[in-house]
């Protein structure tokens, strides 16, 4: 009797678990079902400059047949230089860059803004965590290859779950029109970052690793794959890593890490007192200052 509860019991328990477990990773993956449309605060001269400008609706498809949208603002000369921007978890392009959009163009680079899979106007039920956006990511930047029919210099800027996304892109093979990375506040895996916010969740963490084991089936891609340092250990484009100390979201030693395991030429910016995917907002001087003489480089200006 006792072995038959006991066996009841664990098959309660596991089924139990096996549920929560999809709860979580629906809840932690699962498109928003409100998304946030107002831009991060910005200076009356930002805001007046942004009303100036139009940007072109541009559209892919991707290899899983997802329509993802992005918005492309032409340089205001002649230039070969393009930003591919790519935004964070539950944002859009948009609400993402707003703020740096004068300063880029300005620098007279086209900027490329993509809504992620399952975020903005892009299609997609299940969110990418960087893993499927990298593929995306790359095909935008073929995108914008095939629409010049010129050598170009391309930059990737990400922010949060867009610098993992950029980062994880860096592993793979990209084409020399890459030029350099600029990477604000990313995660070192997908896994490492969910086990971490589950901190301030009600989800136990005890359900992650089954989560883990069922995200491949669910989601497409498992946590543990998901992994921005093993990525960047294969990576060859310069990147420059900046992080605010105090992040909560995306603790600063995350940075850290990706810095040391970057195979390629790098450099790092800890900001002082700017909190997560705050560093640009907190010290803008010195973040632009940063970028552009990283930027000099590897980009002819």
């Amino acid at each position: 009797m006792n072995k038959k509860l006991l066996a009841t019991t664990a098959l309660l328990s596991g089924a139990i678990i096996g549920f929560s477990s999809i709860m979580a990773i629906d809840y932690a993956c699962k498109r928003p079902s409100k998304e946030k449309k107002n831009t991060k605060k910005l200076s009356l001269e930002d805001e007046n400059w942004l009303r100036q400008q139009h940007f072109d609706e541009l559209e892919i498809t991707s290899y899983d047949q997802l329509k993802l949208k992005a918005k492309f603002l032409k340089a205001k000369q002649n230039s070969n230089k393009v930003l591919i921007a790519i935004h964070g978890y539950h944002s859009n392009n948009l609400r993402e860059y707003a703020n740096y959009l004068k300063f880029y163009h300005e620098l007279g680079f086209h900027i490329l803004l993509p809504d992620n899979r399952a975020h903005g106007e892009s299609e997609g039920k299940y969110i990418g965590f960087g893993w499927l956006d990298r593929l995306d990511c790359i095909q935008w930047i073929y995108e914008m290859k095939e629409s010049f029919q010129e050598p170009l210099q391309i930059v990737l800027h990400g922010i949060s779950m867009g610098s993992a996304t950029v980062l994880m892109a860096s592993g793979e093979e990209l084409p020399e029109d890459v030029k350099c990375i600029i990477s604000d506040c990313g995660f070192t895996s997908a896994y490492e970052e969910i086990k971490h916010t589950m901190k301030y969740t009600k989800v136990p963490s005890i359900i992650l690793p089954t989560a883990t084991l069922l995200s491949k089936k669910r989601i497409g891609y498992s946590f543990k794959e998901a992994s921005t340092i093993e990525q960047v250990k294969k990576s060859i484009t310069p990147t420059l890593f900046i992080h605010g100390d105090q992040d909560n979201f995306v603790p600063t030693y995350m940075a850290l890490d990706l810095y040391n395991a970057c195979s390629a030429e790098k450099d790092l910016l800890i900001v002082e007192g700017a909190k997560h995917a705050q560093s640009y907002l907190v010290n803008k001087d010195l973040c632009e200052k940063t970028i552009i003489d990283f930027m000099m480089n590897y980009i002819e200006f």
